[in-house]
Parts: structure tokens; C-alpha cells; sequence
């Protein structure tokens, strides 16, 4: 096999395991989708028997609010029905989990059913108390439904953490064995070249054994060299390329196979972490709704929706994360100006936005160009990082400066703010991903700074960071030929 062959088989084996390391995160924040969905449709259920008590309570014949929180509490389990795509149809009829969404379907049928009640009952077709007991009945059933739905969908996301890590791992070890063996093989096949040309044999013999036991590029390597220079030189100038190359590229495809291993426990981890939390809160609120207490079951509801957001939020991070690696904008030009109002308006507050928290200066005499949504990226993760990490305990009014200079055939972006600033001991960890330096001020997914680094990556440029107890300041330097080219 020849070595672009074998190098290429390598590439392949690692795009394989970086798409399966995708698609076990994307599934598994469709677990979550699914807990959130079922959440949602709790709550639902507890306006519905608000409403239901309200109805019976009145003598008022309109049951248009009733219509409508059924409506409300019909659209989550269409919505469980919609996502279920083949791929988790067939992993839940492995598992034996496939009737949650018969459960969901069974939802959908019992909401359209008591719908048809109330027409019935606005058509004078059935009595008042037959209708209070049709209600009443199907917020019984409701209930089922979303407490049955929560068991086979937590098993299906355990299923699927159990093996996607352990396979991912397993992957993981397969390419670096995979990799140190086409290494060897590949350096084999060289010392076999190597030892031919030191046999000291005469001209026409050591081309007869090239011939004979040499193959791939190697062989046409060595031919072409022969005619062009003296061949010991040459093969030696040769053999120490070519183990350089392969030497670079084993090492490259090692460290990203550890990095890969690394980002999906750690984004395995973090995305477990809200799910086991919102499991429990489940179980409190099915609880406290069982036992009438419905002011805990509120309470905990909403620590169920502060993890699903910290949990979106992480998926966010991930997607973000994902899409600067393929982001391909054309280069424009860009009004900086322009850019920060609307970052201003879409992040600050109103007190914030009132005390012109954030100041933008430009100093330059070209257009500024560039690709306008890494930039627009760029900016609001250092943006929105000053914004939540501001020192209020501060005598100096909170804010953050934003420049835009050249500098000879750059641009330079400075991000300035008197915040809490970074650690001086993590100085090294800043642009590294699952980072957090403040997580008692703010939570986040720790993957904004990572993003930044990458897109500004990709537009050949450079960040720098300086950071003490009296702020922090970015300053990237973007070269102009890129956006010139």
C-alpha cells in the first residue's frame, strides 16, 4: 500500500471518530430536549388543573382558556414525535424504550379527544357536570403520561452514555495503536530502502534490487533521484524528509486524537450534570404534586428550567464551538460602530446600555474588512464575559473599551474593561475550552474564549492577553492581505 494510502486511511479512521463523537452529543442533547419537553409539559398539566378548578368554580360557559392550555400542553409531545428520527427508533427498540413515544402519541390523541369534549359541550351536546368529569379524568390521564414518559426516556439517554463513551474510548485507543503501526510500518519500508543503498553494490545491481523490493513513491522517488544527483547524498537527504513528515503527522493525528478523548468527557460530563440534577427535581415535583404541595413543585420547576438553560447553554457553546471550524464568510466591509450598537442592544442590560457601559473609538483610514460573523462572534463572547464578570465592588464606574487602530498592514482590536480580571496563576488556561475562572459570579458553558481563539485563527491573526486585579485587555491584530486577497 502506498504511504499517501496509509495516511489517508488514518485521516479517515479520525473523521470517522470525530463524526461518531458528534452525533453521541447531539443525540444526547436530544435527551435532554426530551426532558426539557417533558418539563414543560408538567407545567402544563398544573395550569390545566388550575384551570380546570377555576371552570368548575365559575358558572361561566366559556372554555376558551381550557382550549387553549390544551393546546399549550398538546404541542410537547408533537414536538417529542417530530424529533424521533430513525436512528433513536431503532436504538429504543433495541432497548425496549420505544413506548415513550407510543406514550406521546397515546398525548396527542387524549388532547385532541378532550378538544372534541368541548365542542361537544359548546354544542349543548353533553351536560356541565359530565364535562367538569371528562376534565377532571383526562388531567388523571395527562399526568400518566408525562410520569410513564420520563422512566423509558432516561434509560434511553443512560443506554446511550453507557456506550457511546466506552466506544468513543475505545475508538480513540484503536487509532493511536492504528497510527504507531503504519508509523512503523511506514519507517520499515525506509530502512528497507536504506539498507539496499548500503550494500555498496555497483550501479546497475542496486537499481536491479530498487527494482526488485522497493514499491509505491519510494521507488519513484529513488529513480528520480538517481538521475538528478549523486544517490548516498540524496537518499539520505530523502529518508530524514520523509520520517520527518511522518513523524509530524503521527504526532499531529496523536494530539488530536487526546484532545478529542479529553473534549468528550468533558462535554459528556457537563452535559450529564444538569440531567441527573433535572431527574431528581422531577421526582421532587412529582411528588410535591401528588402531595398537593404546589409551590415546591413551582420551586423546583424552575430549578429544572436554570438547568435546562445551563445545559443549553453548553450545547450552544458546542455548536458555536463547531461552526468556526466551517464557517466560510466572504470578507466585507464592516462598520465597527454599527456591529457594537446592536451587540449592545442584544446583550446589555437597560441600566448597562443607559451608563454606556461599553465605548467604541476607531482610528483608521481604510475600510475595515473582514468576515463579518467571526467578527460579530468575536466580539460578543469578549463583550458579554466583560459585562457578567464587572466589579461593581469598584469606585470606578464599570466599562469596557473597544479600539480599532492600524498598525502598518494590520488591524488591531483592543477589548479593554476594569472587571474582576483572570488569575494570574490561570494565565495559561484562557483560551483553553471547559474553562471557568469566576463560576461563583456567572455560569457559562466555559467555551467562549476557546471560540474566539479559533475564529481568529482562521482569519490569520493573533490575540493577546493581559489581565490583573484592575482588568483585563484583548488585543488582536488582524493582517489586512487576508481580507485582501
Amino acid at each position: 500500500m502506498k504511504i499517501s494510502s496509509k495516511l489517508m486511511l488514518i485521516v479517515m479512521l479520525t473523521v470517522f471518530e470525530i463524526s461518531i463523537t458528534l452525533l453521541a452529543v447531539v443525540e444526547i442533547s436530544k435527551g435532554a430536549k426530551f426532558h426539557q419537553l417533558n418539563s414543560l409539559h408538567f407545567k402544563y398539566i398544573v395550569q390545566y388543573s388550575d384551570v380546570i378548578a377555576e371552570f368548575e368554580a365559575s358558572a361561566s360557559k366559556d372554555v376558551s382558556a381550557l382550549q387553549n392550555v390544551i393546546i399549550n400542553m398538546r404541542q410537547q409531545p408533537i414536538e417529542c414525535v417530530e424529533t424521533v428520527n430513525w436512528l433513536n427508533v431503532f436504538v429504543m427498540k433495541q432497548i425496549n424504550t420505544f413506548h415513550a413515544v407510543d406514550i406521546c402519541r397515546k398525548d396527542i390523541d387524549d388532547a385532541n379527544n378532550i378538544l372534541l369534549t368541548l365542542a361537544s359541550y359548546e354544542a349543548g351536546e353533553i351536560s356541565r357536570e359530565i364535562l367538569i368529569a371528562q376534565l377532571r379524568q383526562s388531567a388523571r390521564v395527562f399526568n400518566q403520561n408525562s410520569a410513564l414518559f420520563e422512566k423509558p426516556i432516561t434509560d434511553t439517554v443512560a443506554f446511550i452514555m453507557r456506550v457511546a463513551i466506552p466506544f468513543l474510548v475505545a475508538i480513540s485507543l484503536f487509532n493511536i495503536l492504528f497510527i504507531s503501526y503504519m508509523s512503523k510500518n511506514i519507517s520499515g519500508s525506509i530502512r528497507n530502502t536504506i539498507r539496499l543503498l548500503k550494500n555498496g553494490k555497483r550501479e546497475k545491481s542496486l537499481i536491479d534490487d530498487i527494482d526488485s523490493n522497493v514499491t509505491g513513491e519510494l521507488k519513484t522517488l529513488l529513480n528520480v533521484a538517481q538521475e538528478r544527483l549523486a544517490h548516498e547524498i540524496l537518499v539520505s537527504e530523502i529518508n530524514q524528509k520523509l520520517e520527518t513528515l511522518v513523524e509530524q503527522r503521527t504526532q499531529s493525528l496523536t494530539r488530536a486524537n487526546e484532545e478529542l478523548a479529553q473534549f468528550a468527557y468533558r462535554a459528556s460530563h457537563d452535559l450529564k450534570s444538569p440531567l441527573t440534577s433535572s431527574k431528581l427535581l422531577t421526582q421532587f415535583i412529582i411528588e410535591d404534586i401528588e402531595s398537593g404541595n404546589l409551590k415546591s413543585a413551582a420551586n423546583d420547576a424552575n430549578k429544572i428550567y436554570g438547568q435546562m438553560e445551563k445545559l443549553e447553554k453548553l450545547v450552544v457553546g458546542i455548536l458555536s464551538l463547531t461552526e468556526a471550524d466551517v464557517t466560510d464568510e466572504k470578507v466585507e466591509s464592516i462598520h465597527l460602530e454599527t456591529i457594537i450598537d446592536e451587540i449592545r442592544l442584544r446583550l446589555l442590560e437597560p441600566q448597562s446600555i443607559a451608563s454606556g457601559f461599553i465605548r467604541c473609538t476607531t482610528d483608521i483610514k481604510s475600510e475595515f474588512k473582514s468576515e463579518k460573523v467571526r467578527i460579530v462572534q468575536i466580539l460578543e463572547n469578549l463583550l458579554s464575559n466583560s459585562d457578567k464578570y464587572k466589579d461593581n465592588a469598584k469606585k470606578e464606574t464599570p466599562f469596557v473599551n473597544v479600539t480599532l487602530t492600524e498598525v502598518q498592514d494590520s488591524y488591531q482590536l483592543v477589548v479593554e474593561d476594569n472587571g474582576l480580571g483572570i488569575p494570574a496563576n490561570r494565565h495559561d488556561e484562557v483560551f483553553h475550552m471547559f474553562k471557568r475562572f469566576h463560576p461563583a459570579v456567572s455560569s457559562g458553558s466555559g467555551l467562549g474564549l476557546a471560540i474566539v481563539k479559533k475564529h481568529v485563527s482562521f482569519l490569520k491573526g493573533q490575540i493577546d492577553m493581559k489581565s490583573s486585579a484592575l482588568g483585563t485587555v484583548f488585543t488582536i491584530t488582524l493582517p489586512k492581505e487576508k481580507f485582501n486577497e
